[in-house]
């Protein structure tokens, strides 16, 4: 072979292995690619099974107003509107202490017949249930709205013992943890 065909042909060679190493490097952003766009429909997913379960939400308190309205009692039914309107529309700080004795004391009736109201004219059968879905409904709330706010600082706020009970309280509901919400609420940050 003469210089010139050898000078070719390790001039090929050198292309070659710059193509095969571009190649590579192609193969390699291919896979990263497709690793992101498969997390991408992962959150997607989730954002859509989340969506589900609000809309479930949504229709469970839509037909929780709509028990309250059809209660047999009419006092009943003004006694547990100004419980509604008191705890929810006023906002009153719902702390973990604050149970079925504060709840009589905000409307000026006794315990008993709080017990009696809850237990025949709502889906929560008890003050606690109901105090706690509220406490839930707030949590909930604060991590859509409060972003700057720790888990710690919500749970607290929606009056929660602890961030455990915050925890388990959005798992058994949602099935995920509260910073899963958050960031399902808020992709883009």
């Amino acid at each position: 072979m003469n210089d010139d065909k050898r000078k070719e042909l390790e001039t090929l060679r050198v292309e070659v292995r710059l193509l095969r190493q571009q190649n590579k490097k192609l193969e390699e952003a291919c896979e990263t690619i497709l690793t992101r766009n498969l997390m991408l429909s992962d959150h997607m997913d989730a954002y859509y099974e989340v969506r589900r379960r609000v809309e479930w939400l949504k229709e469970l308190v839509r037909k929780h107003r709509e028990l309250m309205q059809q209660a047999d009692l009419r006092d009943d039914s003004e006694l547990l509107a100004i419980i509604e309107t008191r705890l929810e529309t006023e906002n009153i700080p719902i702390p973990p202490e604050f149970g079925l004795k504060d709840v009589a004391e905000l409307v000026g009736t006794t315990q008993t017949r709080i017990v009696e109201l809850y237990k025949k004219n709502t889906i929560y059968h008890s003050v606690d249930n109901y105090l706690n879905f509220l406490r839930l409904t707030r949590a909930l709330r604060l991590l859509h709205e409060q972003q700057e706010y720790s888990i710690e600082a919500i749970a607290h706020e929606a009056g929660f013992n602890t961030v455990r009970t915050l925890n388990r309280k959005i798992q058994e509901v949602l099935g995920m943890t509260p910073r899963q919400f958050r960031d399902l609420a808020h992709p883009d940050e």
